[in-house]
Order: structure tokens, then sequence, then C-alpha cells
């Protein structure tokens, strides 16, 4: 027999190699808009290990496409340049490729999701991991993500919401879906954490609903036959293989049709 296999796509992207140089800080603007910043420490001790990607635009400008944290970091530490790869004439495509495969655990998860959704548009999810290199299941999870609003996607890393909250709630549907965002807003409106507690409420609404729409469902339960009918099937039965007639093992019973038409209407008023 003839096994056939499907093979996953993988991408030949030729990417420019990219121009490195010190940067003024003063020539950047970071957005670290929702993201809790934990580098100082690593970058006063080890100093800058990796470069930051920035796309020159025509006109000069320098947009940052990996390391905003890193930038703000060093903005604060008192430094006034720092190291960078350059590249331009990129498309999206190429952009969310190279992003995809820098780290190996993202920065910025949303940012990490926004990227596969752009490599969807020429891989599947199993192209995807083929092509960076990441679990499946970690893309799934990132592109699963996508599923809330931006204004929650941007709180996503925040003090306000931490990322195994934010996956969690991404997989809820419809009302309870819905119900979870509001409460998200609603957290980030009073400067509060919407923790995993939070959440368990709208989960456990959840579990509610489905199990009473099971039980709904469900078919009625099934009547139980009367002892006396089974044992007058199974009498019938018998007296059919042993070519016997019934009105005849009733009369050596001593008891006649009408008879035991009473004695069974009694054994049921008994019973």
């Amino acid at each position: 027999m003839c096994m056939t296999t499907t093979s996953v796509p993988l991408l030949t992207v030729s990417l420019p190699v990219a121009d490195t140089q010190m940067i003024a800080l003063s020539e950047l603007q970071e957005n670290t808009h929702g993201a809790t910043n934990f580098l100082k420490h690593a970058l006063r001790c080890s100093g800058q290990l990796d470069a930051i990607l920035l796309e020159v635009l025509p006109s000069g400008e320098y947009v940052i496409r990996d390391g905003n944290r890193r930038v703000e970091t060093a903005r604060a530490l008192g430094w006034t340049e720092i190291r960078a790869d350059l590249y331009s004439g990129l498309s999206e495509g190429d952009w969310a490729l190279l992003l995809s495969s820098v780290h190996n655990r993202s920065e910025n998860p949303v940012e990490e999701a926004r990227n596969y959704r752009v490599l969807l548009r020429s891989l599947t999810p199993e192209g995807i991991a083929a092509n960076t290199g990441h679990p499946l299941s970690r893309i799934k999870a990132r592109l699963a993500l996508l599923k809330l609003p931006d204004d929650v996607l941007e709180l996503v890393g925040s003090d306000t919401l931490a990322l195994s909250v934010a996956e969690r709630a991404s997989k809820l549907k419809g009302p309870f879906l819905t119900r979870a965002v509001n409460e998200i807003r609603i957290a980030a409106g009073n400067g509060k954490r919407y923790g995993a507690k939070d959440l368990k409420d709208v989960t456990v609404a959840r579990s509610g609903a489905l199990g009473a729409m099971l039980m709904a469902a469900a078919p009625p339960p099934v009547s139980l036959i009367p002892p006396a009918e089974v044992l007058a099937l199974e009498v019938r039965e018998l007296c059919a293989r042993r070519n016997v007639d019934v009105a005849e093992l009733l009369t050596e019973l001593g008891l006649s049709v009408s008879n035991a038409v009473t004695v069974a209407h009694q054994h049921a008023r008994m019973n």
C-alpha cells in the first residue's frame, strides 16, 4: 500500500545583512505600555548582550521592532546610546519571521502572537513551528490570545493581567468571554489586579451553565419493566421451547386463565 505524507513548507527568505551601529537614545522612542520591566539589574551587571532591532524608514527615522524594554532600561541607567541591528525594506512577513526567530522565549507575547498572525497568511501553525523552531502548542496558545480585544491585550504582562490568566481567559467563548473581558477592564480602571481567583468565578459559572445544558439534553430515564412481566415472558418462551400450551400449564398449576389474571392484578396491587 502506498503511503503519502504531507510535508510542511519551509520558507526561503533572503534577508539582508543587518547594519550594526551604536544609535543615540535621543533618536529612539520606546513603547512599553502595559509592560513590566525587570531588565535593569541584568543590564547594569552584564551590559547589553543582544542588539535591538530597528527598522529604518525612508525618512531616516527609526522604529524599534525588538528591544523596547532594553531602550527604556538603558535610558533609566543613564546610557546615551545602544547597539542596534538596522534593517530597511523588509516586508511585514519578513519582519514577522525575523522577530519570531529572535527569542526562544518572547519578551512580549502579544507582539509574538501578532507576528504569528502575519505568518498565517502564508503558513499553517505547523508551518510556523517548522520555520521558527517554536513548539506548536505555544504558537496556538499565542494565537488564541488574539481573541481578546486590543485594549485588554495591552494589559498582558502588566500589574493588572498576567499572561497565564490572559491565556485562560482567551479560551472562553460567548458571554463568558465577554464577562471576563468586562471584568478585566473594570479591574484596570480601578488600578487593581485581575487574577486567577477572579477568573475562576467566570469558569465556575461556565461549568454550571454547561452542566445545566447537558442535564436538559439528557434523555429521560428508562422505565423499569415489572418483574411479573419479565417472568411471564420467560414462561412463554419456555413453553414454546417445550411445545407446551400455556393454558395447559395453568391447568396443571390449578389455575384457569381468568384466575391467573385475577392473581396477577392482586399481585400488582400489593406491590
